[in-house]
């Protein structure tokens, strides 16, 4: 009868043990699927999208003197950052991955940066003067960059001004990067925070417009989600997706390539 008991209390404890780690494995699941609807719901709602985030990030690494922001090539899918490329030293790849995961918006960052060590180079000897001015003419063939204020202090260039949207600001950077003997970028650029991708079509007097460019999104065979005259994620992800496969700068906004493709007119009043 006393082995019966024990017998017994070593099955409930048996069950026990087994039972409670699922229980703890459905809670954390349960947390992670709130967690990750949360995240979703504040990118939409602070209108972070993936090329948002990929301007960002090259900014960044263009302001690090650790990292040579031209060996290093940036995508994003859902928040999550890709480094491709070749850098430099250990330290450098390091500085990519840190820098990258620095930045609002970044979900995760996959680092897929090669270290190739440069060995013997020719060393540059370039004034600041000199390349303000290589700066300044590679910056005057861009329209939206022409107006940009440049200087330098011993290999750091400085970038002033304002321009139309986070994607020219990151073009600023790249374009002053590639310039010889620059050492680092410090963008200081402005731009209207509103328009996190530059041309996206307001949301107020452009109700038209948006329904016709998910209209024609579904003529297409692309899934903006409801027809509803709003520029929600879906229908971002789906203006995208058809840039893309038109081989357009796959931005999720609307720009007058993209309308002439779809045949929606844009209208440019108060812009």
């Amino acid at each position: 009868m006393h082995g019966s008991r024990i017998f017994g209390a070593l099955v409930f404890a048996s069950v026990a043990i087994v039972a409670t780690p699922a229980s703890v494995m459905a809670q954390s699941t349960t947390d992670k699927m709130e967690q990750k609807a949360k995240g979703a719901a504040h990118d939409a709602k602070t209108g972070i999208t993936d090329s948002w985030v990929t301007a960002k990030t090259k900014i960044a690494l263009y302001g690090d003197d650790r990292i040579k922001g031209g060996q290093v090539s940036v995508e994003t899918v859902n928040g999550a950052v890709s480094l491709r490329g070749k850098v430099d030293s250990d330290d450098a790849k390091a500085a990519a991955a840190s820098v990258a995961q620095a930045v609002e918006g970044v979900k995760s960052v996959r680092n897929d940066l090669q270290v190739v060590p440069p060995g013997d180079r020719r060393v540059i000897e370039i004034s600041d003067k000199d390349i303000t001015r290589q700066v300044e003419g590679r910056l005057s063939k861009d329209a939206q960059l022409k107006k940009v204020d440049v200087r330098t202090d011993n290999g750091a260039v400085i970038l002033t001004g304002a321009v139309s949207s986070i994607g020219a600001s990151a073009r600023a950077s790249e374009l002053a990067r590639g310039v010889p003997g620059v050492r680092m970028v410090k963008n200081e650029l402005t731009y209207d925070a509103s328009k996190r991708d530059g041309a996206r079509m307001r949301p107020a007097g452009s109700y038209t417009q948006v329904l016709a460019m998910q209209q024609a999104l579904k003529d297409k065979g692309f899934d903006p989600g409801a027809t509803d005259g709003l520029m929600g994620p879906r229908t971002t992800a789906a203006l995208a997706a058809y840039q893309k496969s038109e081989s357009l700068s796959a931005t999720g906004t609307m720009d007058a390539d993209t309308a002439s493709k779809l045949g929606v007119k844009v209208s440019t009043e108060g812009r």
